[in-house]
């Protein structure tokens, strides 16, 4: 069961990878705009965000091991309708198609190996879980880069097609049955309220630190947004099963578990963004090197997750977690000082320690969050910890690009030494967001 769905999610994290060294490949040959390419990106971040929710509680309805065989096999069916495309909207057809099939699988894989593993050996489970995830994300651009140059972008569709459908197959034949059922009513109102708020909201962030908080698109998404997100807020409060239980919340652990996962999130997501640019336009990198620098970070992160499972069984998941945190925060401070003339091996030990310290936090957060809630709840409690994960991650992209850009002004782009500053200023802005993860830890433990 562990390494069908640890397959499957490195299968799921290597395609973000792959499918985007693709981008240019398809901007070539559909003629599309830059703000139409980010799409095939955006859609998959999009739509898995706004249904993990709903599908962690429809799991409940329908079976987790059923929703989870029939997301796979919807990711499956999608990499093959991408590598079949003969236009722009059939690909981003098909990316939506592979997005609802994450949505509905992710969720479901965390819940069935918490709810599969005792208590004393979930931590472990959850930590090589991590640690594949890790080494998707790592070897993504490494498989898709070699693909493209075999054959083209229609190639790592094809990859991904052919490995889904085989990890369909092991999948249903690991994972026999459907998995409890609970007869409970759907909460059709709240959802639909979601998928219009927290889409736009995503939207709106995205969009607002590319071309302005002030442009149309983005006062509407985000007008879009808040009526939406109020309108869920109402529906949770008042109906009988809702989407998502306010009172789940009220469990201390659980709560803190939540926070602490977005906060690290919108501490380190920024990374993503930023250290690709700082590695190539700042210390010189060439497209080899700097891809070589960063999958140290999901390396450290695929080695110390294993490790950090172990640990949160043995010893108070608690304390492994706020650990984790600590490193996070020790290696972002360090990032921070990384400047226009520090080295390859500075860069890629700092990198290194950030992927330590979210190895180290995730396996044993994920224990603490599923030991405090009721199995029943374990699905909607997985949808969580993606969703609210990804939407900070998104916040923290923001204010980051907002921070750098304040600082550096018109120079941003084109000074070395300008992007640099500039990137040491935003992280250092982001540093209390840290130190807030940290102090939350800390109270964590006297609970």
């Amino acid at each position: 069961m562990l390494t069908v769905t640890g397959l499957a999610a490195f299968l799921f994290f290597n395609s973000f990878g792959s499918i985007g060294v693709a981008l240019p490949a398809i901007q070539k040959q559909f003629g599309n705009s830059l703000a139409e390419l980010q799409w095939v990106t955006l859609m998959g971040v999009v739509t898995i965000s706004s249904l993990s929710f709903c599908f962690g509680r429809a799991g409940n309805i329908f079976g987790q091991r059923r929703l989870y065989k029939i997301g796979v096999a919807f990711y499956a069916a999608g990499a093959g309708l991408g590598a079949l495309a003969d236009s722009f909207v059939a690909l981003l057809f098909a990316r939506a198609v592979m997005a609802m099939g994450l949505a509905m699988a992710l969720p479901m894989s965390t819940a069935i190996l918490a709810a599969s593993f005792e208590a004393s050996r979930r931590g472990r489970a959850l930590g090589f879980f991590a640690a594949a995830i890790a080494v998707g994300r790592m070897s993504g651009p490494t498989v898709g880069g070699f693909l493209l140059q075999a054959g083209g972008w229609r190639w790592i569709f094809w990859m991904n097609f052919l490995v889904g459908v085989a990890v369909t197959i092991s999948v249903a034949q690991i994972l026999r049955g459907i998995g409890a059922r609970r007869p409970e009513p759907f909460d059709f109102a709240g959802s639909l309220a979601l998928l219009i708020g927290y889409p736009a909201l995503l939207i709106g962030l995205t969009f607002g630190a590319k071309i302005g908080w002030r442009e149309p698109l983005v006062l509407t998404a985000f007008v879009i947004a808040l009526c939406g997100l109020s309108a869920f807020l109402v529906v949770e409060l008042r109906v009988v099963k809702p989407l998502v239980e306010v009172a789940i919340f009220r469990r201390g652990r659980m709560a803190v578990a939540q926070l602490v996962n977005a906060l690290t999130h919108m501490l380190h997501q920024p990374l993503a963004l930023c250290a690709p640019l700082y590695l190539q336009n700042v210390l010189g990198a060439s497209a080899v090197q700097a891809g070589l620098l960063l999958a140290v970070l999901p390396l450290s992160t695929a080695l110390a997750s294993p490790l950090s499972g172990r640990l949160a069984d043995r010893f108070d998941a608690r304390r492994i977690a706020g650990l984790g945190a600590v490193t996070i925060v020790l290696g972002v401070a360090l990032y921070a000082r990384l400047g226009a003339h520090s080295t390859f091996l500075g860069a890629s030990a700092v990198l290194a320690l950030i992927g330590c310290g979210i190895g180290c936090f995730t396996p044993a957060n994920q224990k603490m969050a599923f030991s405090s809630v009721g199995q029943e709840d374990y699905g909607v409690l997985a949808a969580m910890l993606s969703s609210f994960g990804t939407s900070a991650g998104t916040i923290g992209i923001t204010l980051a690009v907002a921070l750098m850009e304040n600082a550096g002004g018109r120079q941003l782009w084109s000074e070395p030494t300008v992007f640099a500053r500039a990137q040491s200023f935003a992280f250092a802005w982001l540093l209390p967001i840290g130190l807030l993860a940290i102090a939350v830890s800390f109270r964590w433990r006297r609970t």
